[in-house]
């Protein structure tokens, strides 16, 4: 792991153990949304793509109970370790490696299921992360996939790069990130082999009132400017991103969500997938 996926996986471990109780609300929400339309058979095998904390995995272990393979992979080590924790707290059956989802270390065609939430925005070759998902799964499988896209947050990295660059200088700072558009997410779909079912891009305007609030929770769920940086540090600009919103944007700070829930499955070949 080097550059962004190094300061990713340090970002994530930092943050682990505050990520269930500020977002897993709507992580779990998102999830819950998707599933009901998946349709797979006795004991399938599931893999959770950038897992973080096991919530997907987990919630999707329960819907479709019993199940075969578990599996999780994340890049960060301390969600890598969180998860493994939770899962045996719950008595779930699940293996949660340390890995990289852009080289998936499983055989082709493994997988009933595949989920990836709220991490395929991350990937830095997302053609071939999404080959790779395409790859693992069975004919007749399922990718769940959500994604936050163009134009979310840029009001938030553009503000956060500011504060870099005025306090550390601009040596320290993070490349600012760039999403994928939902018509990329599509095309790369179509182009990996999957039919999409289901696709539907939210967007979504707020004025942030409660800056604080904000601040710790996009810095939890995007620390891909935090990783190279020492605690004090992270305290640091996260109290001056606070000043800057309230003393700059009296009447709220705005921000852009925008986030693809999609759904798609891996083809039958005609002749050759079923006898």
């Amino acid at each position: 792991m080097e550059g962004v996926k190094d300061r990713l996986a340090r970002g994530y471990s930092r943050t682990s153990a505050l990520y269930d109780g500020l977002a897993g609300f709507g992580y779990l929400a998102a999830i819950r949304r998707l599933l009901p339309f998946v349709r797979l058979g006795p004991r399938p095998n599931i893999l959770d793509v950038g897992c973080g904390t096991g919530l997907n995995l987990l919630e999707a272990a329960r819907r479709f109970a019993p199940t075969g393979l578990l599996v999780g992979i994340d890049i960060s080590p301390g969600m890598v370790a969180l998860a493994t924790a939770k899962a045996r707290r719950l008595g779930a059956p699940a293996r949660i490696i340390l890995g990289d989802a852009e080289r998936l270390p499983f055989p082709d065609a493994t997988f009933d299921l595949v989920i990836c939430n709220s991490v395929f925005h991350w990937f830095q070759d997302r053609p071939g992360t999404m080959r790779q998902m395409a790859r693992v799964l069975k004919p007749g499988g399922y990718l769940v996939l959500i994604a936050a896209t163009a134009p979310g947050f840029r009001e938030w990295f553009l503000l956060i790069d500011a504060v870099i660059r005025a306090i550390l200088g601009p040596e320290r700072a993070a490349p600012v990130p760039e999403l994928p558009t939902p018509e990329e997410v599509a095309s790369l779909m179509e182009a990996a082999g999957l039919a999409v079912l289901r696709f539907e891009n939210h967007i979504q305007r707020h004025l942030v009132t409660e800056p604080v609030s904000f601040v710790q929770l996009m810095s939890v769920i995007a620390p891909t400017w935090s990783g190279d940086l020492t605690d004090a540090e992270v305290a640091a600009l996260q109290a001056a991103a606070v000043r800057l919103m309230a003393a700059g944007w009296p009447g709220g700070f705005p921000v852009t969500w925008s986030a693809l829930e999609a759904i798609a499955i891996k083809p039958f070949t005609p002749g050759r997938d079923r006898s």
